[in-house]
Parts: C-alpha cells; structure tokens; sequence
C-alpha cells in the first residue's frame, strides 16, 4: 500500500491543481474533464501496473512454495524407497577370559524400530586386538533375529580389547557408521581356575609407534543449525577434551578484539557445555586450566544466512524452533522439515517477507521414540540449517523378572518368571534374550539395547558415557542430551 500511494501522490496533486484553476479562474468546462479524464486514464493503468505486479510476485510465492513441496515429497519418498537397517546383539556378559564362549542374541530391525523384512542375512565379525578378523558367522535372520556365539580358543591368542562387528549387506550401502560395534574386554585365562578376580593381559605387539599424549586442552565449537552468521545471536555448543579424547570440566569467557569480556561459559556434563554468543571479528575463547592460559579460535561467521534456535527442553510435549536470518539473506521464502526415521513427520513453509525471524511449533507425539533431525531449506533446495534432538517417548513397556530363591548356591537350578506389559500396565507378547551372570566382578557396562538403538546407532562420533542420559527422566538429563545432539 504504501508505494500505491507513493505512485498516485503525483496524479493526486494534478487534480487539486485543476479544481483549483476551475474555482479561481472559471476556465472552460470540457477542458477541465478533458484534463480529469486524462488524468483518470493515466490513473487506471497505475491501478493495473500495480495489479500485475502483485500478481507476479503472487506467482513467484507461489512458485517458491512448490518447489520447496516438492522437496517434501522428495524426502518422503527417499526414506520410503531406502529404508535404514540397524543391528543390536545382546552379548551374554561385558567381558571374557581366554577359552570362554561369547554368546550372542541379534536384533535386526527398520529404523522405526520393528522387525526387519528387508534381509535374510547377518553377517557377524570377531577382531582381535590387532584389528585383524579372527572369526566370522553367517547367520539366518527370521523375524528380525537370530543367535550365535564365537569361541575364544584361536591360537595364537592375545588377550586385550576385542571388537564384534555385525551388519546386512544392505547395511554396506550406507557405509561403515552404520554398523553395529562393540568393543569388549578379553583377559589371560586365570592362572588359578576359577579366580575372575584376576584380569590380566598379555601384551598385542602394536606395530605402529606409539605417541606421547600431552595433557593439554582441545576446544571445539559446535554452533546450534551449523553456522554461525554475522551480526545474527545464536547458541554454541562446545566440547573440552584432553589430548586423548577424555572430558574436561572447565570455565572460560569469550573475549572481544579489544580484549573486553563479551560472556562466561562452563562445563555442565562431561566437558560439554553451551552459550550464547553474537559473533564479531577478532573475538577469541579463553580458558585456564591447571595454571595455563589457552586461546582458542572461533567458528568463522558467514556473511549471510540462517540461525535454527530449537527449544526442545520448556515443553513436554512439543518442540518449539526460532529461524533468524540476517537482512542480506535475499530468501523470502523458506521451509522447514522435520525427519525421523527416514520419514517426513512435519513440513513448515516461512514466509520472511516482513521479518526476519519466524517461529514455529510443532507436536513430539506423533514422533517415534529416538533422535530425529529439523533441515532448513532454500528455495534451491540447500540446506541453511539442521539440527538433531531427541524425541523421548515418556511412557514405556516394564519386564519384571521373580526368582523362586532370594539366594543362590554353585551350580543350583534357577527358576525365573518374566513378565511383560506395556505402558498401562497391561500383559503384552515381546520377544526377550536373558543373559545371567555373577556381578561381583563385573567390568561396567555403559550401554544397553535402549541406548544402542534409540541413540548412538543415530549419531557419529564416541560418547563417553551414553547410558547416564537414560538414567533419569529429569531436566538435568534432558538438558545434557539436547546438548550432546
């Protein structure tokens, strides 16, 4: 409206100036309508400029909105078309001695979780402390599972840390992250049987040189969408790690070029943390740790884009994301998708026309337990912005397990009734592998199939300590997993 008026200003004026003639000086009649119709004319074709102009841009929105449409339907149909696989096997205890069986029970299941129909085959590895592939099964899968064990026996055998791989020749199509992996202790068979106290290893010789690690601090910036942008707030992400890839707990502040403190930060979990942060040239990260000063470089800022802000911690039942642009970012339009699984479970379209931020919410519930990922998207289909977090089904089914004894003697019958039910409490049919083993001396398992398949068969990258998010339905755990993602 208001370059309508701008553009008639000039017409309007034009008649004022004639009526005015036409009151003071009395001119001729007609020549004043001739003059009124001219300008009247001239008026009717800015209306129609006007018109076809609104109904070209009309067209381009239009236009924008289908290709990015058309995007959706792409991604739909890809996760339609190439479904994922996962692998879980269920190992009967955390660690072994030489001699021992590893016994196995696997899960093979789609990414939402259910049994897979997709192979028929596993294929499951045995690597010795080497590297070097020292046993290997083929297995049948039937519903989504089958069994399996390897014997420790292998001459000549080095004890120390094994590794069981497991994956579909489908599963090869999507490289080697999405293989299943697992790391586990083998000891020296114990010089007196019996004693499980001892765990020794006798020594792999590593033909590769070993190198000194110092203990000096190792900084990383993980801005929130993957950018930062210039001029554009957002959140960051970081990591603090010694020269071997263990969490550090540390303060430190953001300093500007002109040495001022632009804001604070510290750890809260396993040397992960996160701050707000504005970016500007020159400005640097400063941290002391055990009486040395380090500095560190922050993530260059482009000079145009797209800040994604997801609040997935306030509400219970929803996600709630903030898209800010920067001005010079010439995107009036843009869409936001939200995957899980392979699927798309939401399509937003922004309209950044009048404002440079734009907010949305959408609902968890129709999400499937487990990580799903927001993508920000141009009109040309390049990714701006994404961004992982963790849908968490809050209720779940419960196994309940009662012995016939509260005590057990050496070699004694054990007798166990399990029972499953779901979410209300209500008898359910679920299949279950129940592995048995003396506690006392047991090396901690820091994973679990719940953990494996909800969580880090969906990330990149090593964890720590994956099963301390699940250990509590809290802020404080759900807080460090949004962070973590």
């Amino acid at each position: 409206f208001t370059c309508f008026f701008r553009r008639i200003a000039p017409v309007m004026a034009k008649i004022e100036v004639l009526f005015r003639i036409f009151v003071d000086m009395r001119l001729n009649f007609i020549t004043i309508m001739k003059q009124v119709f001219t300008i009247l004319a001239t008026f009717a074709f800015i209306l129609s400029s006007i018109n076809a102009s609104a109904q070209e841009a009309q067209e381009t929105i239009d236009s924008t909105a289908q290709k990015l449409m058309g995007y959706a339907a792409a991604l739909n149909n890809f996760g339609k078309a190439l479904p994922q696989e996962k692998v879980y096997l269920h190992l009967d205890n955390t660690s072994y001695y030489q001699g021992d069986k590893i016994w196995f029970q696997a899960y093979v299941v789609t990414a939402d979780n259910k049994p897979t129909a997709l192979s028929r085959t596993l294929y499951v590895e045995l690597l010795n402390a080497g590297g070097t592939v020292v046993n290997k099964v083929t297995l049948p899968i039937v519903n989504g599972r089958c069994n399996g064990d390897f014997a420790l026996t292998h001459l000549p055998f080095h004890s120390g840390f094994f590794e069981i791989r497991a994956y579909t020749k489908y599963m090869t199509n999507f490289g080697e992250d999405v293989i299943f992996s697992r790391v586990i202790p083998v000891f020296d068979k114990p010089e007196k049987e019996g004693n499980f106290e001892e765990k020794k290893n006798s020594r792999y010789v590593v033909k590769r040189e070993w190198e000194e690690r110092s203990e000096e601090v190792t900084l990383k910036f993980f801005p929130e969408g993957g950018n930062l942008v210039a001029g554009v707030a957002s959140q960051v992400a970081f990591e603090a790690t010694d020269q071997g890839g263990a969490p550090l707990e540390i303060k430190g502040r953001i300093v500007s070029k002109g040495g001022d403190t632009k804001g604070e930060f510290a750890t809260r979990h396993e040397g992960r943390g996160v701050f707000e942060y504005t970016p500007s040239e020159g400005d640097k990260a400063e941290v002391e740790y055990r009486g040395k000063n380090y500095k560190f470089d922050l993530p260059k800022a482009q000079e145009q884009g797209a800040v994604m802000r997801v609040d997935n911690i306030s509400m219970r039942d929803s996600v709630k994301v903030v898209i800010s642009k920067s001005q010079n970012l010439e995107a009036d339009l843009m869409a936001a998708a939200v995957l899980s699984g392979g699927k798309l479970f939401n399509f937003s379209l922004m309209d950044f026309s009048e404002e440079d931020s734009f907010t949305f919410t959408f609902s968890k519930r129709r999400l499937p337990a487990g990580v799903a990922r927001i993508v920000l998207t141009d009109p040309d289909g390049n990714i701006v912005a994404d961004r992982l977090f963790f849908a968490n089904k809050g209720k779940r089914g419960t196994i309940s397990v009662e012995s016939d004894k509260e005590s057990y003697e050496p070699f004694d019958k054990v007798k166990l009734t399990l029972s499953t039910n779901d979410y209300a409490g209500r008898p359910m049919l679920s299949p279950i592998s129940v592995s048995v083993r003396d506690n006392k001396n047991e090396v901690e398992a820091r994973s679990s199939m719940l953990v494996d398949l909800l969580l880090m068969s969906e990330i990149k990258g090593y964890v720590h300590n994956p099963f301390y998010y699940f250990e509590a339905d809290d802020e404080e755990h759900h807080a460090a997993l949004d962070n973590l993602l």
